[in-house]
C-alpha cells in the first residue's frame, strides 16, 4: 500500500487465530480481507492499528486472536480514522472470540461492517 500515485487505495485487515493445547500450536488459522476501498487524489495517510486478545480455555488450552488493520484516508482524517481503526479490531477480536466460545450473548460473533464510519 507504500503507492505514492493518486488512485484507488484498500484498506486490509488480517485476522489470525491460533489454538494452543500444553504448549504447542494445534491450529493456526490467519486470513486477509479487503476492507474498504477509496480513491484519492494523492498519496493517503495509512492508519495501522492492532488488537490482540489470548483468552484461557481451560484444561491447559489457549487460544490467540490477532487482527491488524491498515486504513488509508486523507491526511485531515488520521485522528477520526485511527478511533474508527481501533473500535473496527476490538470488534473483530470480540467475534472471533464468540465464534470460539460459541457465544449467542452481545453480537453473536457478528463481524464489524466494512464500511469506513468517519
Amino acid at each position: 500500500m507504500s503507492n505514492d500515485k493518486p488512485g484507488e487505495y484498500a484498506g486490509v485487515a488480517r485476522i489470525g487465530v491460533r489454538f494452543v493445547r500444553n504448549g504447542r500450536d494445534e491450529d493456526v488459522r490467519e486470513t486477509e480481507e479487503r476492507v474498504a476501498v477509496g480513491v484519492f487524489d494523492g498519496p493517503p495517510a495509512i492508519v495501522h492499528r492492532g488488537y490482540g486478545l489470548t483468552l484461557n480455555l481451560g484444561n491447559y488450552e489457549s487460544a490467540r486472536f490477532d487482527v491488524s488493520i491498515s486504513m488509508p484516508c486523507v491526511p485531515e482524517d488520521v485522528d477520526a480514522c485511527d478511533a474508527w481503526c481501533a473500535a473496527w479490531t476490538e470488534q473483530r477480536v470480540e467475534a472471533e472470540v464468540n465464534s470460539v466460545r460459541g457465544s449467542k450473548r452481545g453480537r453473536d460473533g457478528e463481524k464489524p461492517k466494512p464500511s469506513r464510519g468517519w
